[in-house]
């Protein structure tokens, strides 16, 4: 394969190498590119996958989502890029790295070297458990020595709540990085043979939760009153969620998180 710092004069046939080619090319010759580094391009990595998001939403699914997925690969082929110049990884790692992921969390479909093996019989529930208790088994293998070392215990619940937290992006909004936390923690209960039979209950009905919304229409109302409301006292919504998760990663329960 071609180096990052010696690309062929010649673009390559293949989409993808074509793409890795114009990405050298303006790493050597566009000044712009030249200046890029992977701090700089946050803004636009996160940029991009917004835009991304708000094509989807708008029920632009062919076309229009077709040039905005592309926007959003050019900022990983540039991460590669950039990677690649000072020999960490390229583009074939990052693609290495992510299928040897999905074949590691999917028993249901392949064997561990990577062959096809489908288990027809497997539930959307079995397939969710064990995705959740294979990522757990990896997080917990990749602090494993950092654990040994502040002399953690993993069998505590507060320090449970906080790997949680801290497996999060920290660049999320405050109430998307909230969304997943929950997310997860039912996944990691449900997940967990000695819970209760109570996990799984849905949620409360309106008459019992006055916070209960109908739909997700009457939820944005609901939202947008409580930052309303925020707001006339002077508070900033988005930073009091992010300290209360950042309360939760400290191993510190918070009113209201009832796991």
């Amino acid at each position: 394969m071609t180096t990052a710092h010696q690309p062929s004069a010649q673009p390559p046939s293949d989409p993808v190498r074509r793409l890795e080619w114009v990405v050298a090319q303006l790493r050597l010759h566009c000044p712009w590119t030249q200046r890029l580094s992977h701090g700089s391009l946050v803004e636009y990595l996160v940029e991009e996958a917004y835009e991304t998001v708000e094509e989807i939403e708008a029920g632009g699914v062919d076309e229009s989502l077709r040039q905005e997925l592309g926007d959003l690969l050019f900022q990983i082929v540039l991460h590669a890029q950039l990677a690649a110049e000072r020999s960490s990884f390229d583009l074939d790692g990052v693609a290495e790295a992510i299928t040897a992921k999905l074949v590691r969390r999917s028993p249901h479909v392949f064997t561990s070297d990577g062959q096809l093996d489908v288990d027809p019989q497997a539930s959307l529930d079995q397939i969710e458990r064990a995705w959740t208790r294979i990522k757990a088994e990896e997080k917990a293998e990749e602090k494993a020595v950092e654990e040994v070392t502040a002399g953690q215990n993993g069998a505590d619940g507060d320090a449970e709540l906080a790997a949680v937290v801290g497996s999060l992006p920290a660049h999320l909004p405050a109430l998307a990085r909230a969304a997943k936390l929950i997310d997860r923690l039912d996944r990691t209960v449900s997940a967990d043979p000695e819970a209760g039979d109570d996990v799984g209950a849905g949620p409360a009905s309106s008459a019992q939760d006055p916070l209960a919304a109908a739909d997700e229409d009457a939820l944005g109302e609901l939202l947008f009153s409580v930052v309303e409301r925020a707001r006339s006292r002077g508070q900033d919504p988005e930073r009091a969620l992010r300290r209360h998760l950042s309360t939760l990663a400290q191993g510190r329960v918070g009113p209201g998180l009832s796991r």
